[in-house]
């Protein structure tokens, strides 16, 4: 039987290249809170289970502020590229705003 041809997580991650190694710490994170609390839902300790399952929420919405700060940073370089097809000189504007 075939493996599937999954791509390494770190390279799936939409992340600044900055931010790939806590990233990848963050996604490390996720699925061994996963992992825990489905261990001790197994051993029917539904607290720790509860315990693990807010963890992994913690873990992942520090994931989701790094691909959202990707976000804005490609909507950034988006508004530059346009201001500098239209003729405007970014550097001039950045000054401005200093």
């Amino acid at each position: 039987m075939k493996q599937p041809n999954y791509q390494p997580r770190q390279d799936a991650l939409n992340v600044l290249p900055g931010d790939m190694k806590l990233a990848a710490q963050l996604l490390d994170c996720c699925d061994y809170a996963t992992f825990r609390a489905r261990t001790a839902m197994y051993a029917n300790d539904l607290a720790e289970a509860e315990r693990w399952c807010k963890e992994l929420l913690r873990c992942k919405r520090d994931l989701d502020k790094l691909v959202e700060r990707k976000k804005e940073h490609d909507k950034l370089v988006q508004i530059v590229e346009e201001m500098q097809r239209n003729g405007i000189d970014v550097s001039i504007v950045a000054r401005g705003i200093k």
